[in-house]
């Protein structure tokens, strides 16, 4: 088949975009001809890999998202696809895959944080009604076939404000690769990252991996800190965003346990020196993360706004908060994994979870929701 991908840029240490990159490379070594239009993107020496440069006028975020919008369908156009997938909300795909979730339900969550004047002011964007109305005519211009939602979480969302039909939402979660991420790296890397640290092998390392600390949750999570229940804890953030602002959140006294790094491309080293993962969103439509984390053989601290909600199940193979704004109930969760013997089970089982998703199985699911697309655009009218 020949596909054209549609995503604005490739950040190095961005999961959404290593994700789209391994997928890619899946459908290329499966011999399918694949056209990215992106505005920044890796170089890729695949025979059947293609880059196709669109334009962007960054000027503001509102500027650069219209005028990749209209660049890219432009381009796209010019050729002939069996499928064209976006990743972006644009004017020109069949399926669009829904991978930065329901912006219209994240805006909902997001001022329940904000004051009633910041919430209105956030409204008002001209960049956030953009996006909305690009996001609505998506979904309710019939124009696109098929809508990828990357979890249970996002297609409940996009019923819940737009009227799309179900049976053109498919949810297709996340591959995460099964021999990179493994807890046979805590043999390989725990005690050299851990030296590099300077945290003592018996200490509880929680780790937090994400850029765009609001959305992350990364305020609760430090607040949390001041109702841990062990002594012996270290917490590592890493993840870009305005760190110093953030820091002071944490009472002064707990300051010294915490370490902040900008992200690195090993990641799966710092998942071996870590004991918990927590990542409490207000909105996660999965969080590729988790996956990785899970695959590592870490117990996953999450929240029911995250889409990886919909395949964890709480004590059993990793932890649920409620309250994404409670720091009280995450520091809950994770005194519960302070007991060594618990994490140890949840840990286990935390693997096995992960392996009912290796990247092949997305591969495949997609390659399906392809086939039943094709006919739809042969009886197409001209």
């Amino acid at each position: 088949m020949k596909i054209a991908i549609i995503r604005q840029k490739f950040v190095l240490y961005g999961g959404a975009e290593q994700f789209v990159q391994g997928y890619i490379q899946q459908l290329a070594e499966a011999g399918h001809d694949i056209h990215i239009f992106a505005n920044q993107w890796s170089p890729s020496n695949h025979p059947n890999i293609h880059l196709h440069h669109v334009p962007a006028f960054k000027l503001n975020s509102f500027i650069r998202t219209l005028s990749f919008a209209w660049f890219s369908a432009r381009a796209v156009g010019k050729e002939s696809f069996d499928i064209i997938q976006s990743h972006e909300k644009t004017w020109k795909q069949d399926v669009y895959r829904v991978g930065d979730g329901c912006h219209k339900e994240w805006l909902e969550q997001r001022k329940r944080f904000l004051p009633a004047l910041k919430g209105f002011f956030l409204s008002i964007n001209p960049f956030h009604r953009l996006v909305l109305k690009l996001e609505k005519n998506l979904f309710e211009s019939g124009q696109c076939k098929k809508f990828i939602a990357i979890s249970k979480m996002v297609k409940n969302d996009i019923l819940k404000h737009y009227h799309c039909p179900s049976e053109n939402i498919s949810v297709v979660y996340n591959g995460v690769d099964l021999i990179r991420f493994h807890p046979e790296n805590k043999d390989r890397f725990r005690t050299g990252i851990r030296n590099e640290l300077g945290i003592p092998e018996n200490s509880t390392l929680i780790l937090f991996v994400g850029s765009g600390f609001e959305r992350k949750g990364l305020k609760a999570l430090l607040q949390s800190t001041q109702y841990f229940g062990a002594e012996d804890w270290r917490l590592v953030v890493m993840g870009k965003g305005k760190w110093n602002k953030y820091l002071q959140l944490v009472p002064e006294n707990l300051r010294s346990r915490i370490i902040y790094k900008e992200p690195v491309l090993e990641i799966e080293r710092y998942y071996a020196a870590a004991d918990i993962f927590a990542l409490p969103s207000i909105y996660e439509p999965f969080g590729n993360a988790n996956l990785e984390a899970l695959a590592s053989g870490l117990p996953v601290i999450t929240t029911r706004h995250c889409g990886a909600a919909d395949i964890i199940q709480h004590k059993l193979n990793g932890l649920v908060v409620e309250n994404s704004e409670s720091a009280k109930e995450i520091a809950d969760n994770i005194n519960i994994l302070f007991d060594q013997a618990l994490r140890q089970s949840i840990s286990q089982n935390a693997r096995a979870l992960a392996e009912q998703f290796p990247p092949e199985k997305n591969t495949s699911e997609m390659l399906k929701t392809y086939q039943e697309i094709i006919p739809l655009k042969a009886n197409r009218p001209a």
